[in-house]
């Protein structure tokens, strides 16, 4: 059937690598169903089958109405009223009865996709009532396809998958749901919306797991249990591979580890320029299990933590006692480097601190960030005081995000200040001088970092952020992705005039790991670049085969430029001309 013959889906690539497995589809709350090709004398039986699980799930939601009425009354009964509505839904049916026949599936699969493709559709209304109705759909769903299941399910797809690692297929995924992931389990992972700039293609470079996003018709073209091979170099995931494209990708895998290996071997080398320029070269870490490889990668400490995976990853936010514990396990491992906290940075498209009763209207220009933090001090001061009690164990410095303005630098020294002075009342030691700086975001910053300069010891531009503040672009809108250009001349010359506020600046955003861009960012100056651990072995390599002096020449006429074309050229030609090995 046409079903084994190979078959590639394209999409964006925005985490190189190539994982070679068996396919998981999963979307919220539910995984797919185990996935099989049935013949066309199978369909009036599968049929069959579908109607009795309606019939079965509509019985047990009566039940539970009249129980549900019984306890606590017809008023609270009524929600499954919305169940049973949609569990004979005419859309649905209708649309099942178009895939059904063009898949070839068994039918619980062909529902399964249906549905989660409906479900994302009501994700993305702006009505809060509807999208609030996708929790009902959910547990439709799952009643449907557990009705469905055989009371023994043969070995198949599923078991298949929850035996061995696995490629992740998925409609989207989350922040949270990203840093869920266990690299042990998932090779690599693949959805049908995202961008090359969403945190979640973010993380899935920090954890260097290759990934590929905006794959058209994803979950309805792909199949649980088949094998694939994610290619998130060239972004393509291949279903069915022939056994010559696997002996390509096997060779191709075993060659970049070589090469990279090679990479690795150089960790002890200083990040130093050919005319002899020193680029402090830290790494992003989120994760606790990222520790071990900060000192295999040579990492000269962590530029940036991202603390609110650590505070939002489980059941509430850590007490001051548990985040003491596990800052100073990071300060002590990265000794005698220095580790720089980002305080909590919740909201736009990160994880959210608190669930609101009304969707934002623009997340990336509401609650986030710093204004999280100023309106929760008893929160943010446990944060503030676990932090400075693990610079009692080596180098620590802490850096506030989403800084617009002095006020809040104003504020938070205030905050800093009172902690202090509890942590001297309760006797407990801490650096005295631990140093202070604040993300470079926001468009106002940058243009005040003379002045903000005299108040913080360092800047760290946070180049994604600046990008779409600055050019007025949402980094994970599809519609205008197209228009997000870290080199537009704005931008840039927001970045020169902040390193000439004259402090330490560091680049932790996506650009700094872009060897493409990084004559342009050690030509402006920057002091430091702080990248994902697996990164860093690259990145190291390129700055020590840069000429300090040709990359300054270079980046003034960037400075000159008018467009973002012209300034991703001259960038890309000197990284070239300096580095040509890295781009083969």
């Amino acid at each position: 059937m046409s079903e084994q013959f190979e078959r590639r889906l394209t999409g964006q690539p925005v985490s190189p690598g190539i994982a070679m497995g068996v396919l998981r589809v999963e979307a919220r709350g539910c995984e797919a169903p185990a996935t099989r090709m049935i013949l066309p004398t199978e369909m009036e039986q599968e049929w069959q089958r579908f109607e009795q699980a309606l019939s079965r799930t509509e019985a047990e939601l009566h039940s539970l109405k009249a129980r549900v009425a019984k306890l606590s009354g017809a008023a609270e009964a009524a929600i499954f009223d919305a169940h049973l509505l949609f569990l004979r839904d005419r859309t649905i049916l209708n649309k099942l009865r178009q895939e059904l026949p063009a898949r070839m599936h068994n039918i619980d699969a062909v529902y399964y996709a249906v549905v989660q493709n409906f479900m994302e559709v009501m994700r993305r209304v702006d009505d809060p009532y509807l999208r609030s109705r996708v929790v009902d759909i959910a547990d439709v769903l799952q009643r449907v396809l557990k009705n469905m299941r055989p009371t023994e399910e043969a070995p198949g797809a599923r078991s298949l998958c929850e035996q061995c690692p696995c490629v992740l297929a998925a409609y989207d995924l989350t922040p949270s749901d990203t840093a869920d992931l266990d690299p042990n389990k998932v090779l690599g992972f693949v959805t049908e919306t995202g961008s090359a700039v969403s945190h979640t293609a973010i993380l899935a470079r920090s954890l260097g797991l290759p990934a590929v996003v905006a794959v058209p018709r994803l979950v309805m073209d792909s199949r649980a249990g088949q094998q694939v091979i994610l290619d998130g170099y060239n972004g393509e995931l291949i279903l069915n591979p022939t056994p010559e494209t696997k002996e390509y990708y096997l060779a191709l895998q075993q060659e970049k580890e070589k090469a990279y290996q090679a990479l690795v071997a150089m960790r002890d080398l200083p990040s130093v320029t050919l005319d002899g320029r020193h680029i402090r070269l830290a790494a992003n870490v989120e994760f606790a299990h990222e520790y071990a490889a900060i000192q295999r990668s040579g990492a000269e400490g962590v530029g940036l933590f991202r603390t609110e995976f650590f505070l939002l990853g489980g059941g509430g936010i850590p007490d001051e006692e548990s985040q003491y514990e596990h800052y100073r396990t990071l300060v002590e491992s990265c000794s005698p480097h220095e580790v720089i906290f980002r305080t909590l940075d919740s909201g736009g498209d990160k994880l959210p601190f608190e669930v609101l009763e009304e969707k934002e209207d623009n997340p990336f220009l509401g609650w986030r960030g710093i204004r999280v933090s100023l309106s929760r001090p008893e929160i943010f001061k446990e944060q503030l005081r676990a932090i400075l009690r693990a610079s009692a164990h080596g180098r620590v410095g802490v850096m506030f995000p989403m800084v617009s303005g002095l006020t809040e630098v104003r504020e938070v020294h205030e905050l800093l200040e009172e902690c202090r002075r509890e942590l001297r009342e309760r006797h407990l030691p801490f650096d005295e001088n631990m140093r202070v700086g604040i993300m470079i975001e926001v468009p106002s910053a940058a243009m005040m970092s003379d002045v903000l300069a005299r108040y913080v010891d360092f800047f760290s531009i946070g180049t994604n952020d600046l990008t779409q503040y600055t050019i007025a672009v949402d980094r994970v809108n599809y519609r205008v992705a197209n228009m997000f250009r870290s080199t537009h001349p704005g931008v840039i010359r927001l970045m020169r005039q902040t390193i000439n506020a004259g402090i330490p600046t560091a680049v932790c955003g996506e650009m700094g790991a872009d060897i493409k861009l990084l004559p342009l960012l050690v030509g402006l100056g920057a002091t430091e670049l702080s990248v994902g651990t697996h990164l860093l072995p690259l990145v190291r390599y390129a700055i020590r085969h840069l000429n300090y002096e040709e990359c300054c020449n270079m980046a003034e006429k960037a400075l000159m430029a008018e467009d973002s074309h012209t300034i991703r050229t001259l960038s890309r030609e000197l990284a070239l001309k300096s580095y040509p090995s890295l781009f083969e």
